[in-house]
């Protein structure tokens, strides 16, 4: 039987433990920050939203 092409690819190192760890704080960084930026970047769409909302009424 003809092997994978997909198996000649794959890398037979493996990752250090302290690498992954590493990869895996910087990733929960990364998605603190955003959800940061979201809740405020939310805020400040909404405020807008209302703003021009009571600028239409007027």
């Amino acid at each position: 039987m003809i092997e994978s092409v997909f198996k000649q690819l794959e890398p037979e190192d493996s990752c250090p433990a302290h690498l992954k760890t590493e990869i895996i704080s910087e990733i929960d960084l990364i998605r603190n920050a955003l959800q940061v930026v979201e809740l405020f970047a939310g805020d400040f769409f909404g405020v807008l939203s209302v703003l021009a909302n009571s600028q239409e009424d007027a």
